[in-house]
């Protein structure tokens, strides 16, 4: 069946009312940068010791229970993916804060949990290495 003439206008019409988006706008919209609300990056990288990689991930998600539990947010997990260089941890944690003070006060909801520092203990037993970095989100 083909269109009508006046059925293209009406369409043509239609799409010339729609706003312009430029590729970056595009692009950006899906892409995985956080957003602007997000200024401090705190990661946690866990260098399992040989065969407990599958339980530093499950005391990792203890963890992050645990944070739930105590009113901060889960934050979000990754693990090691075969395509990997090796070099990477079995598995990584991270989470974003608006601020400097709302990261202060993650870390210390974080020390005044006892049930918070038993994961933290277990923890310590199924790594090899352990790292910490925080990081400022600079503008693109």
């Amino acid at each position: 069946m083909k269109p009508s003439r006046r059925n293209f206008l009406h369409l043509a019409a239609a799409a010339a009312a729609l706003p312009a988006a430029s590729p970056v706008a595009v692009h950006a919209q899906n892409s995985t940068i956080p957003n602007a609300g997000i200024r401090i990056v705190e990661r946690t990288h866990y260098y399992a010791k040989p065969g407990l990689a599958a339980e530093v991930l499950e005391q990792r998600r203890k963890a992050c229970a645990v944070r739930v539990a105590i009113g901060l947010p889960a934050g979000e997990i990754f693990v090691k993916h075969a395509s990997g260089d090796g070099s990477e941890p079995d598995v990584a944690w991270q989470c974003g804060f608006p601020d400097a003070a709302a990261h202060a006060a993650d870390l210390a909801a974080r020390a005044a949990s006892a049930e918070f520092e038993s994961v933290r203990v277990r923890m310590r037993t199924l790594y090899a290495r352990f790292e910490r970095q925080v990081f400022t989100i600079a503008s693109l």
